[in-house]
């Protein structure tokens, strides 16, 4: 006698959380509010009194009302599985082994609410990402938890969860203490004292000219109202050069601990007992990212030369299925912090101590003149010009005085440009270094290259060089090993690659 299979039952629908109801109408609002205002403008003094464009405001209300209604996700053992829309409905799916990060963000209006915006990435680009808006913060976790297959007697809080096929459940935030996070591994927590490498990143610099810009923009407005903007300008003018300097420095310096301090703001970096690694910072905004470690290719140690000057280094993820380029702000696993606790969190992560510290093979004597050469060539240029105009034109002389310098400067930046340039292989790991202002130390895991390319300009083949070209799913998509010897470069394949040597021979 046979016995007959009873077919696995489907799983659950589940819907968002009914406290998005607050968040939708609110966020569709505020992107009609510039359209709302300009009718109403328009229509003052009108002489009709009706004022139709209010009833925007019942048809937003119901438009998130039928935005819960009509979004729908489930999961199964092998899929997730998101519908949503009226009249033009859309279905999406992902497989659970495709998944690589869950990224959860939540703004000021959704911790308010204790709410999270979830965004499932299965791979490289933001058409490959599946977003959940809004669900508790607590329901997010544990989505992250099922996705990153935490799910076991490693985790005590989860694994007292129903299966990923199981209906849905109403679970509140857990106490404090008892977090599924609780049993992770830290590896990195934010030192306050750490806010002193602000001023010396090129990130925290940009987004404080940004802001400088848009309030010197705002005040130039408020001039046109008023002499108070005009005063200030003349009393600036005013003051010495170098008081005007040292108060763009500190006005910068601050505007880039705050920018800084809105960012990493209770950073913390951990590994689950499964290898995932998850981290959570913001201050204002919340973020939490949670990588899945078998998508993780290898580390990026950031090396600007502001960073060095002070004694600093950051650290990216070198993983798949990240937003964007360059991770979209996910990938960070350290902050702009000190070099040994970055180096530290960088050999926990990779399990490489060598790749992470080791010294590096320099590329040779022709990869020193390359650099000595690019960086000279157009200052020397332009002080060619200046001076030929000066004495055939009408030019003026004194920017003259500045050339020494600029091609000193130069130079210098040539050959700190050679100083960080070089290559290492270990059992694990593909390291290069290159760059000067923006110096990046890349390991890129041995198993994690796909594909090889050796590429050579025409002034690479007169200094008799090459660019070796790593490819790989992760990151950048590439990474180089520039200025390389010819027949070095074979080596470096023939050492992380070796089935692949004939291929280029």
């Amino acid at each position: 006698m046979t016995e007959t299979r009873r077919p696995l039952p489907e799983p659950e629908w589940r819907r968002l959380d009914k406290r998005m109801l607050l968040i939708h109408p609110l966020q569709t609002l505020l992107q009609a509010l510039p359209a709302i205002l300009a009718i109403f403008v328009a229509r003052i003094g009108a002489e009709d009194s009706d004022r139709w464009e209010l009833l925007a405001l019942p048809v937003i209300v119901a438009f998130g009302l039928l935005r819960w209604l009509t979004t729908r996700y489930r999961i199964s053992s092998e899929q997730i599985e998101l519908k949503h829309g009226l009249l033009h409905k859309q279905t999406r799916t992902a497989r659970l082994d495709k998944v690589r990060t869950v990224d959860l963000t939540a703004q000021l209006h959704h911790r308010a609410l204790g709410l999270a915006k979830v965004e499932i990435s299965t791979g490289s680009g933001g058409k490959d990402r599946l977003v959940l808006d809004s669900l508790s913060i607590a329901e997010g976790r544990r989505l992250r938890g099922e996705l990153l297959h935490r799910l076991g007697a490693g985790d005590p809080v989860t694994a007292t969860l129903p299966a990923p096929t199981g209906p849905a459940v109403d679970m509140e935030a857990p106490p404090p203490g008892t977090e599924a996070a609780g049993a992770d591994e830290d590896l990195l927590r934010l030192d306050p004292s750490w806010v002193r490498f602000a001023p010396f990143t090129m990130t925290g610099i940009g987004t404080a000219a940004a802001i400088f810009g848009f309030v010197s923009q705002g005040l130039g407005r408020f001039s046109e109202q008023g002499d108070l903007y005009e005063s200030g300008a003349t009393w600036v003018r005013e003051l010495a050069w170098w008081v005007n300097l040292l108060g763009v420095v500190v006005i910068v310096s601050l505007l880039a601990v705050g920018a800084y301090v809105l960012s990493f703001w209770g950073f913390r970096l951990s590994r689950s007992p499964t290898g995932s690694l998850h981290t959570r910072r913001g201050l204002l905004t919340s973020r939490e990212v949670g990588i899945d470690h078998t998508r993780v290719r290898g580390v990026e140690l950031g090396e600007q030369l502001g960073l060095r000057l002070a004694g600093g280094r950051r650290l990216k993820a070198l993983s798949t299925g990240l937003q964007g380029e360059a991770g979209g702000g996910s990938d960070w696993l350290s902050p702009p912090a000190p070099v040994d606790v970055v180096a530290g969190v960088a050999t926990l992560v990779t399990g490489d101590a060598g790749a992470v510290s080791d010294a590096l093979i320099p590329h040779g004597p022709a990869a020193g003149r390359r650099r000595l050469t690019r960086a000279v060539l157009l200052p020397l240029a332009l002080t060619a010009a200046l001076a030929l105009g000066w004495m055939v034109g009408d030019w003026p002389g004194w920017p003259l005085w500045f050339a020494p310098g600029s091609v000193a400067g130069a130079w210098l930046l040539g050959r700190d440009r050679y100083r960080g340039l070089g290559h290492l292989v270990t059992d694990r790991h593909l390291v290069s270094r290159s760059g000067s202002l923006d110096r990046r130390r890349i390991l890129l895991a041995r198993d994690g290259v796909i594909g090889w390319k050796i590429r050579q300009s025409f002034f690479q083949r007169r200094a008799d060089v090459v660019t070796l070209v790593a490819t790989t799913a992760a990151g950048r998509q590439h990474y180089d090993v520039v200025d390389l010897p010819p027949d070095r470069a074979y080596e470096v394949l023939g050492e992380v690659s070796p089935e692949l040597v004939t291929q280029f021979t």
